[in-house]
């Protein structure tokens, strides 16, 4: 039976990294006022899936240039528990984003596991740190429909980054880098799967 997916966030990125990390790391990320997003810069590649954090690991989305230097990411939970963070580029943006949803596993990378004990799950940008001054503002998930547009919206200074309540555990991460569905429409895909259920 196909998994159902629904909308939970999105955060908007000026081409850095994310990391997705256990709410309790978030002290332990120094992005800006500890230089440590400066020193992770120069280690970023396709292989490169985790960076630890503290007693953990944080999976690093990093965005990929080819499909954009900014823009939405979008953030969705299936029914299996599963999540996914898409960015896409297409006209038909809510056509690409559902088809990216559906795309085989078959291509993808396996990318680092990431302990979620306190079972919730934040998005943060690398650039910043995890709380404080310089921290991530973080919202809780908002389901709804997927969105039709990859527009930003100019009343919204700052968007904020998903925070997830899940079950507590560990997810696999695997990625899918561009892949192209038409001339005009291209995705990557970073999928979490519950692996301890």
């Amino acid at each position: 039976m196909p998994v159902a997916w629904t909308h939970v966030g999105r955060f908007w990125t000026n081409g850095e990294p994310f990391l997705a990390l256990d709410e309790t790391l978030l002290p332990e990320w120094r992005g800006m006022s500890g230089q440590a997003y400066e020193a992770l810069v120069p280690r970023l590649d396709y292989e490169l899936t985790g960076v630890p954090v503290g007693s953990g690991t944080a999976a690093i989305v990093l965005t990929d240039p080819e499909i954009g230097d900014e823009g939405w990411l979008e953030v969705f939970r299936a029914d299996d528990g599963s999540v996914a963070v898409v960015q896409a580029n297409a006209d038909d943006y809510r056509g690409t984003l559902e088809l990216a949803l559906r795309f085989p596993v078959t291509g993808d990378q396996a990318g680092d596991p990431v302990a979620v004990p306190s079972g919730r799950l934040a998005f943060i940008s690398a650039a910043l740190d995890g709380t404080g001054d310089d921290g991530a503002l973080l919202m809780p998930e908002s389901p709804g429909p997927t969105p039709h547009t990859d527009d930003l919206d100019d009343d919204v200074l700052d968007p904020g980054s998903p925070l997830l309540v899940v079950p507590p555990g560990t997810f696999g991460l695997s990625v899918l880098w561009r892949t192209e569905l038409a001339e005009d429409a291209a995705f990557a895909r970073w999928l979490f799967t519950r692996t301890d259920r």
